[in-house]
Order: structure tokens, then C-alpha cells, then sequence
């Protein structure tokens, strides 16, 4: 004997149904009962499976009397409510309204009832005190959720008694006669339609049934199913009474639409998860899988049927063993869940890794699994992505451990965790003998104290380190000088915290720096020199030299006279080279001290001080654009009064016309130097700002030609950069940038 599956669904509303529920089987015996039944009765589950049910009748009789309308009715789908007394476990006897459900085979054989049971003694206690016939029979429908009706077809009249009179027309005691077109006014839908074809069916054939839906006074649904025949004719024999039944079936039919619903819901979800449902007869090894997943696996149909080892030969033979033991366990009661990956070979012949996740949901007596129930979802993407992390994070360690570049990584304790490769070759230890280790015991004393009073403790605070400057101690001793730059990753998840190093080793750098610094003060003592001891014998040739020409020029013929000039001139030149040089050194170590300037302004100034060649030349200086600019006071004006003696010096035949304009610009500002000059040959842009440069002969422009040198470092030392348009005879413009961030930049 066996029952037809219950669906997963069904499984569900049968164990949380507010309603005792009990499923025999032919034989009379109980199969199943779910916990509304355990709580109503008193019984245990395992006190009543494989029992009798006449266990529960205190009258015997009374169990054949029903057992037999239970037979009677099992040719319906579902039997009229009746009311039976019931003995609990107790010993208390309780009345209950009952419903009986035929459960059958594939062939449509009985096999069994399901019963729903619902306590009703308090409203069987009330019928017993009352005296009235009438009520009797009223309680008596309302008991069996039935309604009775009578139709005078003739006066096209109808009186109904029972829950649908109160219910659906208001009646409040529960009787009334109405008209049909009334009663027919409150059918739902194709209702009426079905109610005329009751009527005329009656008429025609002397019975009918249909189902129809009321609509209540509460706005709810009533479904229910109405059946009735031709009762009284006239001696004509035409019909004249008709009467008949309404069964409320409207909690069936709610349950049919929960489970309807429920099959909905849970296909949506399938779909929109792209999952797959499986249920699994452990007992007889039968498989049944649906969803969207379902599409990928190689099946006859949808919804077919298959063996536990056809799905086995679609999986990966490394995953087989593993599934077949999941299996093994739940069916024999060793586990009640399964959580398993494996690879299952679709459609297309390519593998797909699958997660199966579910549990047994039905145990024999002693335990052993018999149904489970459970998804599938796709995790080849899911893998497939774990793969490509795993790839790129050996990749990252490779790259990591192998940088020719000094890498540490630590944890939120400062110990080393890891380092490269060349972190090891430079400091000469092995890998053992540096991770795990705290990282400051690499660090020389003094390196250390500060490194575990302030930078560590400020890089665990601010998650970075810039230039951090700390001296390393090597395996063999020696000491190194290092900038440290840090980067501190804390883990999303698990709040884990790794520091991720890089150490630049600046030795050199500091080594090159300090020679740096003494050839500074090389060039100090030299530019002292060069302004007392240097110039103290040049003044004495140029006094003497001019006190020769005075007081001995009488005494002396042309060439004599000559050599004295061309001693003063010499003596001068030298004198003129001297102080360009001092003022290109004192240009290279003078500190920067950007402010906020006027163009206008500071060009006036440089014009007062050249106004004697100004006048001279005839000069026209004009100033246009932007006037506001952030810069040096002392580099700006030597980079204008260059250009703009340069400018005056290499002029043409014409007075000389300048023109200053300056332009701002998102990164700095843009100063540009044009005159009417002779200009020159561009292949010799880039050589005119080196020291001592000429284009022309000595005796052809006066000059060391150091000045457009002390230009360009002027420029360079506000990292700025500087430019010439020009052509031979046609003038040229110098363009000068100096960047925003002059004032945060330091050159040495």
C-alpha cells in the first residue's frame, strides 16, 4: 500500500496547519498525524503511527457507523463535514467537526484518508441546551458548513437556512426567502452564468451541480459547491420545487490557493536566484529536479524522473565518492543535512561546479532518512572568480616577493609577516630569520626609539607613512639611511589590519647630499675670497694704472698710452666678471621666499634703476595682462632685469620696444619678455643660458655673458622653466613659467 507523494508545499501547511490533520490508510491504521493533531489529542506521534484509529472512539459502534460513511463518500472528492465524538488521551471526551479526504493511487484506487479535524465541543455544548427544532437544524448546516435552499420555480422564489443566509445575505438567524434575481446578485464573476445552467440542468434532467463564488457581506470570497434536484412536479408534471445544497469548501479551496500561490512564489524565486529544486525518495533512489538550473542538466523532460546513479554518471569522477557518502548519510540517519560541490557536466558536454544544499525532511521509526528535500545553485562563476582571486594573489605575492625593491609587509603588531626577495639580499638575512620578528629590531638604537614612540604609532592611526626617515642596521653590521613610505589595508570583513612597506635606501643620496653641503661651504669661503682678497689687487692695478695716465702721460708716446688703457679696460672686465660671478653663486644657495608680488610694480622699480640707458636708448617699456603673482622678490627681479638689459644691449637700429604681458593659468603663470631686437639663430636657443656664452665678438656688446645664466637659475630655482621664440633681425620673445607650488618647493 502507498500514498501519493505530498509535495514539498503540502509538507509545509501539513506540519504548521492550525488544524489537526491525520492520515490513514486503507486498513484503518494511522500513517501520519501533524502537531495541531498531537496538541488536540493528547498523543505523542510515535504513541499513534501504525495504531488503529478506533483508538480515538469512545463508541464503538459509532467508529463502524463512521468508517462506513467515510466509504460512502469516497467517491467525492471531499466528504461532507460530520461531527463524532473523540476520546483524548486523557480520558476527556471532546466533539469534533470532521472532513474527510479519499486519497488515492495513480490507478484512482483508495488508498487511504486524510481527515481535518477542528474542535467545535463549546458549540456543541450550546446545541444541546437549546430546545428549538429549528436551531437544531440551523446549527446543524452551519456545523456542516452546509446551507440548505428550496426554489419555487414557479414564483421564481428561494428560501435558504445555513451559514451562506448570515454569511453572504445578512440573515441573522440565519434563514430567509428571497428572490432570485437577489440571490443571483451577489455571484462573483461567471458565477451566474453557472447558477442558470444549475437551474436549467435541474430542469431538464431532474438534477445538476455547479460551483459557484458568493461575494460576502465582509467583502470576502464564499466558494461553494451546489448541488440539487427536482423535487415536487404539478399533475401536468411540470417542475415546481427544486431544493438542494451549498457545501462551503472555501478553506479547501483557500488551501488550494496557498499551495497554488506557494508554487508560485517558489518558482519566482528559482527564477530569479536561478536555482534549482530536488527531492530525493532515498528509499526507492529516485531523483526529480526543476527550476532553472534544471534547463542545464541532460534530461528527457523538465520534471522526468531519474535514478540516483544516472545523476551520478554526470558528475566529475573525483566528486562521485563524495556525494554518493552525503547521500549514504542522510538516508541512514547519520545526518539530516547535506551541503556538497561538485562538478556536473550540462548539456553542452563543459562542467559546471553545483552546490547541493537541502536535508531530510521525512525519517522512518527508527530514524533512517526516507525523503529529502533541498536546491541547487550554479557556483562555476563563483569558483571560476575564486580561481582568478587566487591567480592574481599569487601573482601579487610573486611580484611582491621578487620587486627589485625593498617590501615589508606587517600586522597591526608590527611583527613581519613577509618581505622580498631583495629586502633579504640587501640586508643579508634569510627569509626565517626576519618574519615573525617585530619590525623595529632592524632598526638602529635611535631609529627604533623613535620608530616605537611615533612613527609606528602614528602609521597605526593615520594608515600611511610618507618619507619617514629611520637608519637600518644590516646582518653584517653595517648601517644604511632609509625613507620609509607605508600604506596601511584594513580587511572590509574581518577588520584585519596589514602594512605594506617600501624602504628606499638614500645612503648614497645622503652621502652625495653631505658632499653637497661642503662644496656649498667651498663656495662660501671662495665667494669671500672673491670679494676682499680677489678684488683688493684689481683695485691697486686699476688706482695705479689711472695715476700712471695722469701724471706721467706727457712723458709717454702712443703705444704706452694705449697699454695703460687697455690694462684699466683688462682691470675693469675682470672686475665685472668677478661680481657676475658672485651673484650667480649667491643665486644657487640663497633660500626661496615666495610672496605675493605686483608685475607692474616691480617692473617700475627695475626701470628706475636702468633709466640712464632707458633714456639713453629711447627705450619704450610697456606692462600688460595679469599683475598679481606669488613668487621670490630677489629671483623674480633678476629674471626681469636680465631680459630686460639683454633687450636694451641687442637692440637694432630702432629704439628699442618691449613689451611685458603676463597670463595665469591653472598650474602657475606665464611671463612673456618680446622686443624689437636683432634676435638670433635658433639652434642656439638652448646654449645662450649656459655661463659665459657669447654670440657676438667681445668688443661688439659689453658683458660677461653670465647674465640669461643667471636667468635660468633664477627660474629653475622656483621650478619653473623658461623658453625663446626668435629669428635673426625679427627680435625675440623669452617666456617664463613659475608653477603655484613654487612656494612649497625646495631645490638644493
Amino acid at each position: 500500500m502507498s500514498i501519493r507523494p505530498i509535495t514539498a508545499a503540502l509538507e509545509s501547511l501539513f506540519e504548521t496547519s492550525p488544524d489537526a490533520v491525520i492520515v490513514t490508510g486503507a486498513n484503518r491504521e494511522v500513517q501520519d498525524i501533524n502537531p495541531a493533531f498531537v496538541k488536540l489529542m493528547g498523543y505523542s506521534r510515535e504513541e499513534l503511527i501504525g495504531r488503529s484509529v478506533e483508538t480515538f472512539y469512545p463508541d464503538k459502534a459509532a467508529f463502524e457507523q463512521v468508517w462506513k460513511v467515510r466509504d460512502e463518500a469516497s467517491s467525492r472528492f471531499i466528504s461532507k463535514p460530520y461531527i463524532q465524538s473523540y476520546a483524548r488521551k486523557d480520558g476527556r471526551e471532546i466533539i469534533c467537526e470532521t472532513v474527510g479526504i479519499p486519497l488515492r493511487d495513480e490507478n484512482g484506487r483508495i488508498t487511504g484518508f486524510m481527515a481535518i479535524v477542528r474542535d467545535v465541543t463549546c458549540e456543541q455544548i450550546h446545541q444541546r441546551v437549546t430546545s428549538e427544532a429549528d436551531r437544531i437544524y440551523l446549527d446543524a448546516l452551519e456545523s456542516s458548513r452546509e446551507t440548505a435552499w428550496r426554489l419555487n420555480i414557479a414564483a421564481s422564489e428561494i428560501e435558504v437556512a445555513g451559514p451562506v443566509a448570515r454569511t453572504v445575505f445578512g440573515a441573522a438567524d440565519g434563514k430567509l426567502t428571497m428572490s432570485l434575481e437577489k440571490w443571483k446578485s451577489r455571484l462573483i464573476g461567471d458565477s451566474r452564468q453557472f447558477c442558470d445552467a444549475l437551474i436549467a440542468d435541474i430542469l431538464a434532467s431532474g438534477e445538476g451541480r455547479a460551483d459557484l463564488v458568493f461575494q460576502s457581506l465582509d467583502g470576502s470570497e464564499v466558494f461553494v459547491i451546489d448541488t440539487g434536484r427536482l423535487i415536487r412536479r404539478d399533475a401536468s408534471g411540470n417542475p415546481l420545487i427544486a431544493a438542494g445544497l451549498l457545501t462551503d469548501v472555501s478553506q479547501h479551496k483557500a488551501l488550494e490557493l496557498r499551495h497554488a500561490e506557494t508554487g508560485t512564489y517558489l518558482s519566482a524565486a528559482l527564477e530569479a536566484a536561478d536555482l534549482g529544486a530536488w527531492r530525493f525518495d532515498l528509499v526507492n533512489n529516485v531523483c526529480r529536479l526543476s527550476g532553472p538550473l534544471a534547463r542545464h542538466v541532460k534530461l528527457r523532460t523538465p520534471n522526468e524522473e531519474f535514478t540516483g546513479a544516472y545523476w551520478c554518471s554526470l558528475l566529475h569522477r573525483e566528486d562521485v565518492g563524495n556525494v554518493i557518502r552525503k547521500t549514504a548519510n542522510m538516508a541512514e540517519g547519520r545526518t539530516n543535512e547535506v551541503n556538497v560541490a561538485y562538478r556536473l557536466k550540462d548539456k553542452n558536454g563543459d562542467w559546471r561546479w553545483i552546490r547541493s544544499i537541502g536535508g531530510v525532511t521525512r525519517h522512518s521509526e527508527d530514524g533512517r532518512g526516507l525523503v529529502a528535500n533541498g536546491i541547487i545553485k550554479d557556483e562555476t562563476e563563483t569558483i571560476r572568480l575564486h580561481e582568478r582571486l587566487e591567480a592574481e594573489r599569487y601573482r601579487f605575492e610573486t611580484i611582491f616577493r621578487n620587486t627589485p625593491a625593498m617590501l615589508h609587509q606587517i600586522d597591526s603588531n608590527g611583527i613581519v609577516t613577509d618581505v622580498s626577495a631583495y629586502w633579504l639580499s640587501h640586508m643579508g638575512y634569510t627569509r626565517d630569520e626576519v618574519i615573525g620578528r617585530p619590525s623595529v629590531e632592524f632598526l638602529t638604537e635611535e631609529s627604533r626609539i623613535y620608530a616605537t614612540n611615533h612613527a609606528l604609532s602614528d602609521f597605526m592611526v593615520n594608515g600611511r607613512a610618507r618619507d619617514v626617515a629611520l637608519q637600518f642596521r644590516k646582518k653584517n653590521g653595517e648601517v644604511i639611511d632609509g625613507l620609509m613610505n607605508a600604506y596601511l589595508e584594513t580587511h572590509p570583513e574581518t577588520g584585519e589590519r596589514v602594512g605594506y612597506g617600501v624602504i628606499t635606501d638614500v645612503t648614497q643620496l645622503r652621502k652625495a647630499y653631505r658632499d653637497l653641503e661642503r662644496s656649498n661651504r667651498e663656495l662660501d669661503r671662495f665667494a669671500t675670497i672673491a670679494s676682499h682678497d680677489l678684488q683688493e689687487p684689481l683695485r691697486k692695478i686699476t688706482a695705479f694704472a689711472a695715476m700712471l695716465r695722469n701724471r706721467y702721460a706727457g712723458q709717454m708716446d702712443t703705444d704706452g698710452i694705449r697699454c695703460l688703457e687697455f690694462l684699466a679696460d683688462a682691470a675693469s672686465r675682470m672686475q665685472k666678471l668677478i661680481d657676475d660671478l658672485l651673484e650667480y653663486s649667491q643665486l644657487e644657495i640663497r633660500p626661496v621666499k615666495p610672496e605675493q608680488l605686483s608685475l607692474r610694480a616691480l617692473t617700475a622699480e627695475i626701470e628706475a634703476q636702468l633709466s640712464t640707458r632707458i633714456t639713453q636708448t629711447e627705450t619704450k617699456v610697456t606692462v600688460t595682462g595679469e599683475d598679481e603673482i606669488f613668487a621670490d622678490r630677489f629671483l623674480l627681479t633678476q629674471i626681469l632685469q636680465n631680459l630686460l638689459s639683454n633687450a636694451i644691449k641687442y637692440r637694432s637700429l630702432k629704439a628699442p620696444e618691449i613689451s611685458i604681458k603676463m597670463e595665469r593659468a591653472p598650474e602657475g603663470w606665464s611671463i612673456s619678455v618680446t622686443d624689437n631686437g636683432i634676435g638670433f639663430d635658433p639652434k642656439f636657443a638652448a646654449q645662450i643660458f649656459e655661463p659665459f656664452r657669447r654670440l657676438h665678438p667681445r668688443g661688439e656688446y659689453e658683458g660677461a655673458g653670465i647674465g640669461l645664466a643667471v636667468v635660468r637659475q633664477a627660474v629653475d630655482r622656483q621650478n619653473g622653466r623658461i623658453s625663446v621664440d626668435t629669428r635673426p633681425q625679427s627680435g625675440s620673445t623669452f617666456t617664463v613659467f613659475l608653477p603655484h607650488n613654487a612656494a612649497q618647493q625646495r631645490v638644493a
